[in-house]
């Protein structure tokens, strides 16, 4: 089995993210239900109970839902993120502290930390969940067929230590939640408009394309192959603008593979 990567479902509603190599199999986020999880990760060849861990990229209920508790307690599937982050959901959160007592909750705090063959790194982004807000560089495979993954899906804007976590990624899973005209028009409320748009809320789809130029421009050539537009918004984005935002790519001597994540469907498969 090659190096794959799949969103289970991406935007406001829940996320949910499959890392997966021969050896080891990682979920970034469950913000769905059960039934839903379930459904998502067998449509596309998984069974639940061979999942090896749970990454979490911050406490906001559309990343880490009720549901992931008892999933994770039925299936002993080992929690990671930081101890703020563990902390906070322990004390908001109802049943939380019973993957404590059953030894499934990791600190995600420095140094990468080791699941099957995949060496799994948190770096800090700026959005406005209570806590940390945390990427992930996941490396995986062997040294022959060694795979990179970065993700990040909320964050306000694109530091230079976050264009570092990305640069040499075979696949880049970037937020591009916005257009904004879209969301100047959508009707909500000003205050969360400008939340939304701000240095801690989501990115924009212009935002998205000047991150993805510069960690084209940052890695080695030819280096990143797919790039995954996530969490688009489904009142204030379509998937045509997300995707026309990213047009440069096509202007690369070998074309980088781009598609968008979906809110409520699986997909797509990208191999690596």
């Amino acid at each position: 089995m090659s190096v794959q990567v799949c969103p289970l479902a991406s935007g406001s509603l829940g996320n949910a993210l499959l890392v997966a190599s021969g050896r080891t199999r990682l979920l970034v986020d469950f913000g769905i239900g059960r039934r839903r999880a379930v459904a998502a990760m067998q449509a596309v060849g998984i069974e639940p109970e061979t999942i090896d861990a749970l990454l979490v990229t911050h406490t906001h209920g559309d990343h880490f839902s009720q549901a992931a508790v008892g999933w994770c307690l039925a299936h002993s599937v080992r929690v990671f993120s930081t101890a703020t982050n563990l902390a906070h959901l322990a004390s908001a959160m109802p049943g939380f502290r019973r993957l404590d007592r059953a030894g499934l909750l990791q600190s995600l705090d420095g140094d990468a930390v080791a699941i099957g063959d995949a060496a799994v790194e948190g770096f800090p982004v700026p959005h406005d969940s209570p806590g940390d807000c945390l990427g992930f560089r996941i490396t995986l495979g062997g040294r022959r067929g060694r795979r990179v993954v970065t993700v990040a899906t909320d964050l306000g804007h694109v530091s230079d230590e976050c264009l570092d976590r990305f640069a040499d990624a075979d696949a880049v899973v970037l937020e591009s939640n916005h257009d904004p005209v879209m969301l100047a028009r959508s009707g909500r409320p000003m205050d969360l408009i400008k939340r939304i748009a701000g240095p801690n809320g989501h990115l924009s789809n212009g935002d998205c394309s000047e991150a993805v130029g510069k960690i084209v421009k940052r890695s080695r050539r030819r280096r990143v192959r797919h790039v995954v537009l996530a969490h688009l918004s489904r009142d204030c984005n379509r998937p045509a603008l997300a995707l026309e935002a990213q047009a440069h790519l096509a202007q690369k001597s070998k074309p980088v593979h781009l598609a968008a994540a979906s809110q409520f469907e699986p997909g797509p498969i990208v191999a690596l």
